[in-house]
């Protein structure tokens, strides 16, 4: 109890081909690259704590956003770790910014930017801190292991580690990458502490497409 664990999902198809942004979630699945990213991250979560697999699993709560890619990522995590009976709880907080209905790079550079109908990244740190504070009564039982996104989980990062939001901007969460911080109680007053883990992110395999090649 009293870890938060955080998972960004495995490589999808709109981070090789930003086309893939154009169309519905169903389509932004992983690729045969973050399917092999989430079972290295999955490699690592199942040797944490061997009490997560205890008849009941009330010793782990787990949640994902509401996105196909973090789903998939949740499901392959879950089922190499023996969790095959565990459903993640879906939670929107967990979602990645909204992006609006057109990107610019100043989304990712001003932290107050809400360009074209985005979210900024300073209110998806208003997400983080929700998210947070309604898992305070879980993680005196349990640890609490999120699938989400980049946008969202530095967020957390600057809320657990309280970090300011310039700093929050250069954070960089590749995919697949898992994190862990420990919640710390003190006269009455909580810290968070990030460990450790072993290496297990693995690289891009494919380089990006910048547009849909012409196939006729």
């Amino acid at each position: 109890m009293d870890r938060l664990l955080l998972v960004r999902h495995g490589g999808s198809t709109g981070n090789e081909d930003s086309s893939f942004y154009s169309y519905q979630d169903s389509a932004l699945c992983l690729t045969t690259n973050g399917i092999r990213q989430a079972l290295a991250t999955a490699q690592v979560l199942g040797d944490l704590d061997q009490s997560w697999k205890k008849a009941g699993n009330f010793n782990l709560d787990i949640y994902t956003s509401e996105y196909t890619r973090a789903r998939q990522t949740a499901r392959i995590c879950l089922d190499e770790m023996g969790l095959l009976d565990v459903s993640p709880k879906i939670s929107p907080l967990l979602n990645e910014r909204n992006y609006g209905t057109t990107y610019d790079p100043a989304m990712d550079s001003d932290p107050e930017c809400t360009i074209s109908g985005s979210e900024s990244q300073a209110a998806a740190r208003v997400r983080a801190r929700k998210f947070i504070e309604s898992v305070q009564p879980v993680l005196g039982r349990a640890d609490v292991l999120c699938f989400s996104h980049f946008g969202t989980i530095r967020a957390f990062f600057c809320e657990l580690l309280s970090l300011s939001n310039a700093e929050m901007m250069k954070r960089d969460v590749p995919n697949g990458e898992a994190h862990a911080f420990l919640r710390r109680l003190k006269d009455g007053q909580i810290t968070w502490e990030k460990l450790d883990l072993p290496g297990h992110v693995i690289k891009k395999s494919a380089s990006f497409i910048e547009q849909i090649p012409n196939l006729l």
